[in-house]
């Protein structure tokens, strides 16, 4: 522009253009001490900018206070630099004797340009402060009044630099409360919308939820976001959230447990949690609710269950129930009914066994309890259609096809063709290995299929249909994991050791505890893992998936929508190792959502090194002795931790050929895994030598 004489070209607009960054501009153009239309005085880009586009200084401007190396009239530094106790930027404060600040319209533009303030402030500015006179050499300035008007866009602002303050991303200051909302989830009700208004007390915020989610002042809970973390309820919790409302359980004291375990009673005025057939590990689960967590415990059996499955609780293990029902099939409201006439809070549903799964599913969702919903629920007990929805998904899954006739196997024998020939024949529903078969001819299928046809399997379930598969040679793990809201977590990894043994193709021989670390593409396989819950529909609760490792990857064998089998015999050994197991990461999962938030997404840092090896008999009859003197040398591995033995002199045992008819099992601890697995050996040669005499 015009002026008293020619200047240098002012840098720092260019600076702020080429740069993107009005604040990076403004101290690259004061450290460079710029030559510029206002009295070669670098103020900012901004007041550079305004000074050369008018050919004037700016309006009783001379230097910006809090801008480290700013050239101060006479060439001394900026006696206001940014080190503490500096005025900064953007605010008006009153300069000592005999110095002066910018003009306060250049310092709330120099505010904008750094983003301290929004465009949309700027207005007349605190007035008061003592300006400079003009620069000999440039024209008169503009009053103040005049450039700085509210909502006038002064001249001397470069149209470029207009722009910049307008696309500043600093977000409009509103004055008023803002508006919020979140979702609300309680239990397995629909989900609950709520809003309120910034700042409003926390009272209020915390009387909208008990309101929206019934819960009486006299209750307390915790606010959770997904996974379980607890937050604190304030009206400064961000918007368009989903939470979860999640009551605390009422628990009794541990010298109130003991008194009603002595009785044969359940712990009064606690609440309570359902387990749908608290068998095996369920009665584990059920036990430590009662004595771990102070809870009471409501037996549900399920239409499923054989008879003679209802004793298969561990010594030990056995509880007073707060009720014990019977569910009939198609009775779903009614089994609900039932269980709220007993008069506990109920705060859990959870499932015990394989027979439990569809009615847990039903239960809980009628509780309005958390739970996984009963749209998938097909899909959580029928494996060839847990296979084929992992496919539709995209995942790897074997190759099959469910059959319930001769002509059925030949289609599948027609496809299946691989050389050498192995295919796998099973139970469509079944556990524990029970009626599986692997083939390695083609009549050995239609075999297989014929002594499996219509019997009942080891869940007291009739085989209407029999699963063909590829068979997948690789190695077999097992992934249980945890879930809650969606949100999983492998609580353990076990590798399976099966093999052949009295002519059954998978008798298991053990398994060990591995850390995420211990195998190169184990981590491959708890994402897969995840991935394969998630295509199932499962969200809550725990599940068992067995995987085999194959050179095409992992594929999914099937998923046991409950806890790991087996009695909990492993629980100990995973609390050795872990500090935690599948069983109290389950009932953290339901009842102490702060709890699973702490437990980690795989298991690592062993303190100790586990192996579980399992008591098998080749022999069968009544049990007349136990080997004492080999029996004696497994007591004294240096890695024995425990045992369970499932047979007793006098009684019926069977020949070992799955995992419902092991004698029994042997708890192997070391901190050397050298040791462990010498052991593990040593244990095999022990029983292969001979344990068991029948009459």
């Amino acid at each position: 522009g015009g002026g008293a004489r020619p200047r240098s070209p002012c840098r720092a607009s260019a600076l702020m253009t080429s740069a993107g960054d009005p604040a990076r501009a403004l101290l690259s153009a004061c450290t460079l001490r710029t030559a510029c239309g206002a009295g070669a005085i670098p103020h900012t880009a901004v007041a550079c900018a305004c000074a050369c586009a008018d050919a004037g200084v700016c309006p009783g401007g001379s230097h910006v206070p809090g801008i480290p190396n700013c050239i101060a009239p006479g060439g001394t530094p900026n006696p206001f630099d940014a080190s503490p106790g500096g005025s900064g930027i953007g605010e008006h404060a009153t300069a000592p004797p005999g110095k002066t600040t910018c003009c306060p319209w250049v310092r709330r533009m120099a505010s904008i340009a750094a983003g301290v303030a929004p465009a949309q402030q700027l207005g007349t500015p605190t007035t008061g402060l003592a300006a400079p006179p003009p620069a000999a050499h440039a024209t008169p300035a503009a009053p103040v009044s005049t450039l700085a008007r509210p909502g006038y866009a002064p001249s001397i602002i470069p149209r470029q630099l207009m722009r910049k303050v307008k696309e500043s991303p600093t977000p409009v200051v509103n004055s008023g409360p803002q508006r919020k909302w979140m979702q609300l989830r309680c239990g397995n009700a629909p989900l609950r919308r709520v809003a309120w208004y910034d700042n409003c007390p926390d009272s209020a915020l915390d009387k909208l939820l008990r309101t929206a989610c019934r819960i009486g002042i006299e209750t307390e809970y915790l606010l959770c976001e997904k996974g379980g973390l607890p937050l604190a309820v304030s009206s400064s919790l961000p918007t368009a959230q989903t939470y979860e409302l999640v009551p605390t359980v009422r628990r009794a004291s541990a010298l109130e447990v003991a008194k009603a375990a002595e009785a044969g009673l359940s712990v009064p005025g606690a609440d309570a949690v359902v387990v749908v057939d608290p068998v095996s590990t369920g009665a584990v689960v059920a036990h430590q609710a009662v004595h771990r967590m102070g809870l009471q415990v409501i037996c549900v059996w399920s239409e499923s269950i054989p008879e003679e499955l209802k004793g298969f609780v561990a010594h030990g293990m056995g509880i007073s129930h707060a009720g014990v029902l019977s569910h009939e099939v198609g009775e779903v409201a009614k089994t609900a009914a039932a269980v709220r006439a007993i008069g506990a809070n109920v705060v859990a549903c959870i499932v015990g066994c394989e027979t439990g799964v569809s009615l847990g599913d039903a239960l809980a969702e009628a509780l309005q309890l958390p739970g996984n919903g009963t749209l998938k629920s097909g899909l959580r007990r029928n494996k060839y259609a847990q296979a084929e929805a992992v496919r539709s998904a995209g995942l790897e899954a074997p190759f099959q096809m469910q059959v319930d006739s001769i002509e059925g196997v030949e289609a599948f024998l027609a496809a299946w063709s691989p050389s050498p020939y192995r295919a796998v024949v099973k139970p469509v529903e079944g556990a524990g290995s029970d009626g599986v078969s692997i083939c390695d001819s083609r009549d050995g299928v239609v075999a297989a299929y014929r002594a499996l046809e219509g019997t009942k399997n080891v869940l007291g379930l009739t085989n209407y249909s029999v699963l063909l598969q590829e068979y997948l040679a690789g190695d077999e793990y097992v992934v249980d994991t945890v879930s809650r809201d969606g949100v999983h977590k492998c609580v353990a990894l076990w590798k399976y050791d099966k093999r052949v043994y009295n002519g059954a193709p998978v008798v298991y021989y053990g398994m060990q505890l591995l850390a995420i670390d211990s195998e190169p593409r184990l981590a491959e396989m708890v994402g897969y893992t995840a991935s394969v819950l998630d295509a199932l529909g499962i969200r809550h609760g725990c599940c068992h998936t067995e995987i085999m490792l194959v050179e095409r990857g992992p594929v999914l064998v099937e998923v046991n929508c409950r806890i790991h089998g087996g009695e909990g015999t492993w629980a100990p050994m995973a609390e050795a190792a872990l500090g935690y197991s599948a069983v109290t990461a389950m009932l953290d999962c339901y009842l102490d959502p702060a709890a699973f938030a702490d437990l980690p997404v795989v298991p690592s840092d062993f303190s100790v090194h586990v192996m579980e090896a399992k008591l098998r008999s080749p022999v069968a009859g009544v049990l007349k002795s136990i080997n004492e003197e080999r029996w004696l040398a497994i007591t004294r591995l240096s890695s024995f931790k425990s045992a369970c033995v499932m047979v007793s002199v006098g009684q019926p045992i069977a020949k070992t050929i799955d995992a419902c008819s092991a004698s029994g099992n042997v708890n192997l601890q070391h901190e050397s895994l050298e040791v462990l697995r010498r052991d593990y050996a040593a244990f095999h040669e022990l029983v292969e030598a001979g344990l068991f005499e029948v009459h």
